[in-house]
């Protein structure tokens, strides 16, 4: 049986945990604007677009756009991300389609080099 201090224990452990699990960050973003997610990812295309001159390398990228991309909430981010990744594993045309829409995306929320 527990003992009403036990009790008390737990139920106070039970709230401290539940104020801390609220916080502004449980407030949807603006989708209009750059999250945290979506610059990761639009620097780290900036960062390496130029060396990605072979398929791999536009692989590499594509993963690694996507990586912070798909947790954005960012308008077009996610999305243009994947149509990323679509592009690198196919020709360079589709390569270039993709990463003009992404940089787009990215410009389009405020993104800045």
């Amino acid at each position: 049986m527990r003992t009403p201090t036990t009790l008390l224990a737990t139920a106070a452990l039970a709230l401290a945990l539940t104020a801390c699990g609220s916080s502004d960050s449980d407030t949807p973003a603006d989708p209009k604007k750059l999250d945290d997610s979506a610059r990761l990812a639009c620097d780290d295309f900036a960062t390496d677009y130029k060396a990605a001159q072979t398929q791999q390398a536009r692989i590499d990228l594509a993963n690694k756009v996507n990586k912070w991309a798909a947790s954005s909430v960012t308008n077009g981010i996610a999305d243009n991300a994947k149509a990323l990744a679509r592009g690198a594993d196919a020709s360079a045309g589709a390569w270039q389609i993709g990463a003009d829409a992404f940089a787009q995306a990215c410009l389009d929320a405020g993104w800045k080099s």
